[in-house]
């Protein structure tokens, strides 16, 4: 049996897991996820995500389990792919797009905005489609096209709604919704997949990021239209999180929540003491 040292995301307590020596042959493509139940650890449920190399790359909180079997109550051989075919090379997405206009895809698409990226590159079209397609599966509906420049100098009248990005310039964003100062939130989120040396476990986090960021922030609409016309504050809104998603926020994250809340889903928020001075929208 391995031994390898798992620590709980929400409250940091740690402990020596064991699993079988075999657990981890398949993975070559993916992660092993383990299912922590509460009592294993600590009180708190959640999935460790582990390499080949027995190294944890991360931990979720999440609403679903894993089935564990009787035998064997601390991991299963199930492995979290995301396939690698044809149509998704991420080697060549690491390579051929910057950081930060993968970052600032993503923000338009938190904020629920249409993208387009120039690019004569059409090579990469259909990597970067299913790329977002993956890492957003089952969250954030989105609209993205790549084209070339010439192709959207003839046709520029059509793209007026659309953020447009080339490399790392930002060509049209006609109401300066991408703001520099506030894309902490999403460039810690890209870094989590460009850090790591393995691409899928790349992926797989990224995925799981932008999954607990969908749910938090329309767990959070939810609660502020379930409150209408009463108080809301920021202490409020962590203690609700913790109780439903089992997992503790901090303000600088409630802040890009708020904007996801405010600009994706479509909700009104109220002053939230704390958190909403530091908006610009409000």
């Amino acid at each position: 049996m391995a031994r390898i040292e798992i620590r709980c995301p929400i409250c940091a307590q740690w402990e020596y897991i064991e699993i079988a020596d075999d657990a981890t042959k398949n993975v070559t493509k993916g992660l092993l996820a383990i299912n922590i139940a509460a009592g294993m650890i600590c009180e708190h449920s959640f999935i460790a995500y582990v390499d080949k190399n027995l190294i944890v790359r991360d931990c979720l909180v999440a609403d679903f389990k894993i089935e564990l079997s009787e035998s064997a109550p601390t991991a299963d051989d199930k492995e979290i792919v995301i396939p690698e075919t044809e149509t998704i090379k991420l080697d060549l997405i690491k390579l051929n797009i910057p950081d930060i206009l993968m970052v600032n895809i993503i923000k338009t698409i938190f904020l629920g905005k249409r993208v387009v990226i120039l690019s004569d590159q059409e090579f990469l079209y259909n990597h970067l489609i299913n790329f977002f397609k993956s890492i957003m599966e089952n969250t954030f509906k989105f609209d993205l096209k790549i084209i070339s420049e010439l192709e959207y100098k003839k046709k520029k009248k059509e793209y007026k709604e659309h953020l447009v990005f080339k490399n790392r310039e930002i060509v049209r964003d006609k109401e300066k919704i991408i703001n520099p100062k506030k894309l902490e939130f999403e460039k810690a989120m890209v870094q989590k997949f460009t850090n790591e040396y393995d691409l899928m476990a790349g992926v797989i986090i990224l995925r799981n990021e932008i999954k607990k960021c969908y749910e938090f922030s329309k767990s959070i609409a939810e609660l502020i239209q379930n409150k209408e016309g009463k108080a809301i504050t920021s202490k409020l809104i962590i203690d609700h999180i913790l109780k439903k998603h089992g997992e503790r926020i901090q303000k600088p994250y409630i802040s890009s929540l708020i904007d996801i809340i405010h600009n994706y889903f479509k909700v009104e928020v109220p002053k939230i003491s704390g958190v909403t001075d530091l908006l610009g929208f409000l």
